[in-house]
């Protein structure tokens, strides 16, 4: 009887604690073998947030050490990187943090925050980058004044840098062709209608000042990119499209 008693309570307990975890995380899947540096990351919440607009998300990065589990590696390792305060359920590893390496393994978790304090976490996953990458991407910087420099886009995208201090909530992206005509692109995001989803060129932010420009819907031939800050600075490239 006492036994008995014992696995109910066991039993209790373990279905309270996996209950109340809500966070699940979607994509990249579970011991996952990825062969590129950037990857994106998806997850979601399994119950409505009553319209609440102070809850975020915490995304935590750890190295795993040989035979280490996941859960026991964000648990106890130091976090190779660690983002605060992300808002809806996707996140594209950033260009500007520390880069993947070959052949290792890597554990990641989702923690919730309301008003900042966590109030549950996702399980923890793994993933590991099998093999060596040469890396493809070369990044413009955008520059006040007027330079002669065209840069080549590569893979249907145009990766450019933006040095500057204030957030791109705001900024404005401009593409003009030979003849002067001009195209505005979209800053994507989840708070993105699907209008502005279907846009023709679209604006990805990757990290703190850097961004990919989608050209794949522009025709072949020169353009200039023009980007207006929220003070209405200007910064500009020009670049080819092949």
């Amino acid at each position: 009887m006492i036994k008995q008693t014992l696995l109910l309570i066991l039993f209790s307990i373990s279905f309270l604690a996996r209950s109340q975890n809500n966070v699940f995380l979607v994509s990249l899947p579970d011991k996952d073998t990825i062969d590129h540096k950037y990857p994106v990351f998806n997850w979601y919440y399994t119950q409505q947030n009553q319209g609440r607009d102070d809850i975020r998300y915490n995304y935590v990065l750890v190295e795993l050490k040989k035979n280490q589990s996941a859960t026991s590696g964000v648990t106890v390792n130091q976090p190779k990187l660690r983002i605060n305060g992300v808002q809806g359920f996707q996140l594209v590893y950033p260009y500007d943090a520390p880069e993947l390496e070959y052949n290792k393994r890597y554990g990641w978790q989702l923690e919730k925050t309301f008003n900042g304090i966590i109030v549950e976490k996702s399980e923890a996953w793994e993933f590991i980058l099998y093999k060596p990458i040469k890396e493809p991407y070369k990044y413009a910087t955008l520059n006040v004044t007027p330079d002669a420099t065209v840069y080549e886009t590569s893979e249907g995208k145009l990766f450019f840098k933006l040095d500057e201090r204030y957030k791109s909530t705001g900024t404005k992206f401009y593409i003009y062709d030979s003849k002067n005509t001009s195209t505005q692109a979209t800053l994507y995001d989840d708070n993105n209608s699907q209008e502005d989803k279907k846009q023709v060129v679209q604006v990805v932010k990757t990290g703190a000042n850097f961004f990919e420009l989608d050209v794949r819907n522009l025709s072949t031939g020169s353009y200039k990119l023009i980007v207006v800050n929220t003070k209405g600075m200007n910064y500009q490239l020009n670049f080819l499209v092949k």
